[in-house]
């Protein structure tokens, strides 16, 4: 059977490095490798359940990889595919009939192996051409919510031709000239991530937010971000993660997070998706604050990973009104300059008891004011008279 020289293995390695920066180069360099060594190689990525991903290999060659290994019964009653993404040795040869709970051997490519029972198919399913070949298989990464399979099928030979040493020593130099570009891949990938995790929270320097994952890990926050939550008792920091603490904000976190995940929100262009949800929340001293919760596109979309969104969750106050304000509400509605600071700043603490008591007014006086500003403005509300002022506001 061919093997894979010296000169092969070099080549092979200098072609892999490129696919750290250029992941869509993988099923090509996989091809390459069927097509020199007449095999059949899988490099493919799973979730925590097994399903196949797009990273790599590509998804419809992981789901048929994933499929024969489903249908292989291990020791304990779990199936080959669940082994090998949670107990696997990384690294480690695994001969795909050795696997078998119904079949002996060992963790080696043997001359003896049989398909096993678990390996027979009824006539109505489609059998892979790799299904019954003698093959090697080896975790070869893992990540947080993910295990990257290499799986290489001689597909020209059969249990009883295969040469066990040939085929052993070919699998362990493709998997060493695979490692390192895997290895490359990621730690730039790392980079990406806090590269844009940065451009995020310089995007909002101005505002208190936290970033976190979409398991609540915080991923970075702003200076005034932790505080700000604690402030109006909403959420608060514990040992790495945000404990949301508000209801209402709890119910906006699982929508949003439930809407990324459905299958129409997937099907959605960015443009048309709703990102966003806010919740008002006032505290004791009556103001109020807008709690706004935004969806991050997925950090790893471009490595085809699985990946999760991040979650922008900020904390927004009404902002100070310019006195120069209290100018145009005399001039426009014609309010005496004591009426137009009262409204300014009624508007600006939202509390009667604490205007008054700012001002050094009587509440009898603060009263008369305000009957006279509701009339000379239109006003007949409170809320009615902060929508005026903060509309004027946004001429400064």
């Amino acid at each position: 059977m061919p093997a894979l020289s010296k000169t092969d293995e070099v080549e092979l390695l200098l072609r892999v490095l490129e696919c750290s920066t250029q992941s869509e180069a993988w099923p090509r360099i996989l091809e390459a490798i069927d097509s020199s060594l007449g095999c059949k190689c899988f490099l493919s990525e799973f979730d925590d359940d097994g399903d196949p991903l797009s990273g790599f290999g590509g998804e419809a060659p992981a789901r048929d990889f994933g499929a024969v290994l489903e249908r292989i019964e291990t020791e304990g009653g779990r199936t080959a595919l669940q082994f090998l993404i949670s107990e696997a040795s990384l690294y480690y040869p695994y001969c795909k009939t050795a696997l078998n709970r119904h079949t002996p051997g060992s963790n080696a490519v043997s001359s003896q192996d049989q398909p096993g029972a678990a390996d027979q198919l009824s006539a109505a399913d489609a059998v892979p051409p790799f299904q019954q070949a003698p093959g090697l298989i080896s975790p070869v990464w893992r990540g947080d919510r993910t295990t990257i399979l290499f799986g290489c099928f001689f597909v020209e030979h059969t249990p009883e031709t295969v040469d066990v040493a040939v085929a052993s020593e070919t699998f362990r130099r493709l998997t060493k000239a695979i490692s390192p570009a895997l290895s490359l891949h990621f730690q730039l990938e790392k980079e990406r991530v806090g590269n844009l995790m940065q451009q995020v929270l310089l995007s909002s320097l101005d505002r208190s937010v936290i970033l976190i994952s979409a398991d609540r890990n915080i991923l970075a926050a702003t200076p005034t971000g932790s505080t700000a939550f604690a402030d109006i008792d909403a959420a608060e920091p514990r040992r790495g993660k945000l404990v949301v603490k508000n209801k209402l904000i709890e119910a906006a976190l699982q929508d949003l997070s439930a809407e990324c995940k459905s299958p129409q929100q997937n099907s959605k262009s960015p443009g048309n998706a709703d990102q966003t949800r806010s919740v008002y929340v006032t505290t004791a001293d009556n103001v109020p604050r807008r709690v706004a919760i935004e969806m991050v596109p997925p950090a790893l979309a471009d490595s085809g990973s699985t990946s999760t969104p991040w979650f922008l969750v900020s904390v927004s106050e009404p902002a100070d009104l310019p006195e120069e304000l209290e100018q145009v509400l005399q001039d426009r509605y014609d309010l005496s300059q004591s009426e137009a600071h009262l409204a300014r700043n009624l508007t600006m603490t939202g509390s009667m008891n604490e205007t008054v008591e700012h001002l050094g007014i009587t509440r009898n006086t603060a009263k008369t004011h305000l009957r006279r500003i509701y009339e000379k403005t239109g006003a007949h509300t409170q809320l009615q008279l902060a929508s005026l002022i903060y509309r004027l506001a946004g001429l400064f």
